[in-house]
This record gives structure tokens, sequence and C-alpha cells, in this order.
């Protein structure tokens, strides 16, 4: 009988999963995503917030399944999937057929419908957001070390995260964390303390924990 073949879209935790149970086994295996790697997410506060690089929660997966005698990656942007011919369409070249499919392609921010917020707000959902939000702190710290009003200060020292889940709370406190360390050492002319401010929705933090 001929292999069947699985094509998986998404190299983050599912999809490498999903490849990694299939590894050595009697069928064929794609895996595509548009980026030739998988960024730990968990940590991607931690880059937003200076502490750690980019290259410290990025792993190319080509590396990942060097030696997999079935297990091939391909890097490529998916536009469209003809699930009666089971056919794949990328940005790149011909459509790609495969037996079985896995979409895992990951999450999206969650505004609940308020557009302004969308419109102006940064995510944090991978690695090229938590860079934005990076550059965007540490602009707000040299306009701050500019300003000579106070109360000018004071604006760009004041930074509002929404959501009490585990990374809202864990990038509360590695900004916080990163003002302790380099506001007294490397910008003297701050004269204002940093103001972080954590929005939850609901009535307590990290919800989704049980009370103890």
């Amino acid at each position: 009988m001929a292999r069947k073949r699985v094509v998986i879209v998404g190299a983050g935790f599912g999809g490498l999963a999903c490849a990694k149970a299939l590894d050595g086994g009697p069928v064929d295996v794609l895996l595509i995503d548009r980026n030739n790697y998988h960024v730990f997410t968990p940590l991607l506060y931690q880059v937003a917030s200076s502490l750690l690089n980019p290259s410290d929660i990025a792993y190319p997966v080509r590396k990942i399944f060097r030696g997999s005698p079935n297990v091939r990656f391909m890097q490529a942007q998916v536009s469209g999937v003809d699930l009666e011919d089971r056919l794949l369409s990328t940005t790149t070249g011909d459509p790609i057929d495969y037996d079985f499919l896995v979409v895992a392609t990951g999450s999206t921010t969650n505004f609940f419908g308020n557009d302004r917020i969308k419109a102006r707000a940064l995510g944090l959902k991978n690695l090229s957001e938590a860079l934005q939000v990076r550059n965007h702190i540490l602009g707000c710290l040299e306009a701050a070390s500019k300003a000579a009003d106070p109360r000018q200060q004071r604006r760009w020292m004041t930074f509002v995260i929404v959501g009490g889940g585990p990374t809202g709370v864990e990038f509360a406190g590695a900004l916080a964390e990163l003002m302790r360390l380099v506001l007294a050492e490397e910008y003297p002319q701050i004269t204002v303390p940093a103001r972080i401010i954590l929005v939850e929705g609901s009535k307590q933090l990290l919800n989704m924990f049980s009370d103890r």
C-alpha cells in the first residue's frame, strides 16, 4: 500500500507534538510554517521586557527533525485549502496534496470587539510583536529621559497591561524588574518612578488556576 501523507500546518507546540508523534512512523509528514523557527511562546514576555534575546527562545525547525527518516519541513505561507480534492495552496508554489491535514496555526489576540483598542494596542502573541513591545518600551524610556517636566515624564513612564492571565502577570513583573535594573543606572534623568497598571476584566488574577 502507498504510504499516506500527513501535512501539518503550524510549527508551534501543537504542530511539533504531532510531527514528533509521527516521527519514524509509517507515514510521510510535511510540516509547514511561515517561519523556519519554533518560538517558545511562554517566554515571549521576557523578550518584550528586554530580559531575553529573541534567539534565546527561537529554535530552527529543520534542526529538530534533522535525523528524521520521514518528517520534512517547508517554509511557506498557507493561502487556502481544497477539502474536496485534498489540496493545500501556498503563496510559494504549486498545490500540495495530502491524505490527512492537521491545522495547528495558533491563536490571535482577542480584543473583545473593541476596535479602538485594537487599532492602538500592541499584542504579545509572536516574536515580532514581542520585539515591537520591547522597542516601544525602550522608546518610552528615551522620551522620558528627554522630558524636563515631571508630568511629561510620568506620561511616558505609565504602562498599561490588559489581561490578568499568566502572560499579563509575568509581563508586569518582568517590566517592574527591568525598571528596577536600568532606571537608576542608565536613565538618571528620569526622576519619576515607573507606573505599571495591570487590568483584568474579572474579579481576580490567574482565573485559570485554583485558589490555592
